[in-house]
């Protein structure tokens, strides 16, 4: 087998593990060498308030020795995607054969042991079956899969996800692979699969030559994967069968016509998810497969070539940005967490070394000297939070009418909006009694699709009215930021006169400031865009939103759609009996007359669904500011409390015993050293 691009991809992999943790324990030892001094200034100078501090680099670590690369396998029905995982871990691990639509979402993971866990729903505890069980339990009908699918349920309805464990090289290495139900599956098993998107790196979008870029893909793309801060790779899978599908299979020129005219309809669909900084990532990003063949080739032995599968590119181009990418940017954040903590211990070693000299008397009247100081830090902290609260009100009723505004302005556009979302319907099943059952799924499913769609548009708009309101409060935060400074530059003076040093060894962090920093810390908690940080994709929107998306989807469409549906069908009905002549256009006309209709009784819902959901939308929307509020001045609070706290312990210090001065100079000046050796040493890391 041409096993280079995975000896190569398995060497990345492990590199970047063993970079995880090399920055995992520089962390670490940073957090020990804190606690440490914090542990000794009990019995010396007094503690320095570094609580917050050691926690955060204690997490970062944690989350950087845990750290996994998690991808994501989307794709209609019949694309292939677990043949195209099956291929990737050269293992005939999944059943390949079974509808997407009753399939579970599946975690694969390493593990000594080849064993599936099944997780549910509810309480039931997880359950551990064999990999064989698992296949034969987890594997039905197609035409069992196919009913379901048209009755919109599960075959699992009780089962969350299941999580095979598999002694792979691949998942060795700290690598994650999702397979999930198809797009056109429940929208409730589509919330599921969110709620993995969530936690992941990237995603694997599997699509098909034969059915280029459909509108279920195309719709799937706009609600839940444009502008969300996921890295899209897309796997045209069965590239290969192209061939087959020419009269003339040997015609080296019309197969160079047909891959020619194909590769332009899928860069004019998916160009647009392959940008980069601006940059033009497509052929990084876009690749042609052909899993069946691999993985035949895989089984075979001794095992054959990958060459012309398409697995050897992908490989590598997951290699680049998993090993090298991602990697980069999560030790360039542990190195900005590690350069923030030792920012704010290099101050207060700086501001406590000079007051070592200074008996009771002059300690308590120079911490006198400071207190309107600490009253305008108090003061400042307090204009920006109102701030934040005026900007909170004003975006919650600005948001909370433009989505009044657009639930009243659907009708409208309803019939354009409503055909895109079921042109498959079949209407004259409406009219076979037979089959009404089945049409009035279809025609609810629609429905719920359509407004789906139509929330996810005005969810789009409005993540971006209050994305620009953070960016607009980030802005003002600079002025408060400078004012800030400025009264602790008073502060320093009073407290410190001309004797505000650096402790011994001087290093210079590229002169980060705590207040800049402590902003910056906030924006974990903001969506998307706002998201400057390294980490997981930021669910925070989602969360908030979907329970009111939940409601209109779910609640509201099938309290209305049951009268929607029974009041077209007297009128329909009604009409056809009295008509002649209606037999050769009866599918138009009743296609018509259920759009005519369902616009007219959804019309009678809007202004209740507008009224119902304003005030969910807007408490939504302030509880968004609300925790960034909280978020922003519980960490001012902690720098106020921090420098109160610095001075009080060193008093209470200087009370009850004497301290050794000396003594305690030596000691901080040692223990910022061996901070900022730990620090030299991520950074190197991070270089290179």
């Amino acid at each position: 087998m041409d096993s280079q691009p995975l000896v190569n991809a398995l060497d990345g992999f492990g590199l970047a593990a063993r970079q995880r943790h090399q920055a995992a324990d520089h962390l670490q030892a940073m957090a020990q060498l804190i606690q440490q001094a914090e542990t000794t200034g009990t019995k010396t100078s007094g503690q320095l308030g570094f609580e917050r501090q050691i926690m955060a680099l204690q997490g970062v670590s944690e989350t950087l020795r845990q750290g996994v690369f998690r991808l994501v396998v989307l794709g209609d029905l019949k694309r292939g995607k677990s043949t195209l995982l099956n291929a990737l871990l050269g293992e005939r691990l999944l059943p390949s054969d079974v509808n997407p639509c009753t399939a579970l979402i599946t975690v694969l993971k390493y593990g000594p042991q080849k064993q599936a866990t099944i997780h549910y729903l509810d309480d039931t505890p997880a359950q551990q079956i064999d990999l064989d069980t698992f296949r034969q339990t987890y594997t039905i009908d197609p035409e069992e899969s196919k009913t379901l699918a048209q009755q919109q349920t599960s075959a699992f309805p009780r089962v969350s996800h299941a999580v095979i464990e598999y002694p792979l090289p691949l998942l060795a290495e700290g690598v994650e692979l999702i397979d999930t139900p198809g797009l056109n599956d429940t929208e409730v098993r589509n919330q599921q699969v969110l709620t993995f998107l969530n936690d992941c790196q990237g995603v694997l979008f599997v699509l098909s030559p034969s059915q280029p870029c459909t509108l279920d893909e195309r719709r799937y793309l706009q609600n839940y994967l444009k502008d969300r801060g996921l890295a899209l790779f897309f796997l045209i899978n069965a590239w290969d069968k192209l061939r087959e599908s020419l009269v003339d299979p040997e015609d080296a020129a019309a197969l160079a016509a047909a891959e020619t005219s194909l590769r332009q309809v899928f860069r004019t669909h998916l160009a647009a998810y392959c940008q980069v900084g601006g940059q033009d990532y497509y052929r990084q990003r876009v690749f042609e497969m052909a899993a069946l063949p691999a993985l035949r080739s895989q089984l075979q032995s001794p095992p054959g070539s990958l060459a012309g599968t398409g697995i050897p590119e992908l490989l590598a181009a997951l290699q680049q940005f998993l090993t090298q990418d991602r990697i980069r940017i999560e030790l360039n954040y542990a190195l900005q967490k590690g350069r923030q903590v030792y920012h704010q211990v290099y101050e207060a070693v700086a501001r406590r070394l000079p007051l070592l000299d200074q008996n009771t008397e002059q300690l308590k009247a120079r911490i006198a000297s400071v207190q309107s100081e600490f009253e305008q830090l108090a003061e400042i902290r307090n204009a920006f939070e109102q701030s934040i609260r005026q900007t909170r009100d004003r975006e919650a009723q600005a948001i909370a009418d433009s989505f009044k505004t657009y639930i009243l302005n659907l009708e409208s556009s309803f019939a354009e909006d409503f055909v895109a979302s079921q042109p498959d319907l079949d209407f004259l099943n409406f009219l076979d009694k037979n089959n009404r059952a089945m049409f009035y799924t279809s025609f609810k499913r629609a429905f719920e699709r359509y407004m789906n769609d139509r929330l996810a548009a005005w969810e789009f708009i409005a993540k971006q009215q209050i994305g620009k309101a953070f960016a607009e409060l980030n802005t003002s935060a600079q002025a408060y930021r400078v004012a800030y400074e400025q009264v602790v530059e008073v502060m320093n003076g009073k407290l410190l006169g001309d004797r505000f040093y650096a402790a011994g060894h001087r290093y210079d962090p590229k002169n980060v400031e705590i207040w800049t920093d402590t902003l910056q810390e906030v924006f974990e908690e903001i969506p998307d865009s706002l998201n400057g940080v390294v980490g997981q994709f930021n669910d925070f929107w989602q969360q908030i939103m979907q329970s009111t998306i939940a409601y209109i989807v779910v609640v509201v469409a099938v309290q209305i759609i049951g009268l929607i549906f029974s009041g077209m069908a007297l009128n329909i009905f009604a009409v056809l009996l009295a008509g002649t002549g209606l037999v050769a256009g009866q599918a138009e006309f009743v296609r018509q007359e259920f759009l005519s209709a369902t616009r007219q009784e959804f019309a009678k819902y809007l202004p209740q669904i507008a009224q119902d959901q304003w005030q969910p939308i807007y408490q939504s929307v302030q509880k968004c500011f609300d925790i960034y509020e909280a978020e922003v001045i519980d960490r001012v609070n902690d720098d106020i409390d921090r420098r109160q706290t610095e001075l009080t312990n060193l008093l209470e210090q200087k009370e009850t015993h004497t301290i050794q001065s000396a003594e305690e100079k030596q000691r901080l000046e040692e223990f910022e050293q061996a901070l900022v050796a730990e620090l030299q040493k991520l950074e190197q890391l991070a270089a290179a």
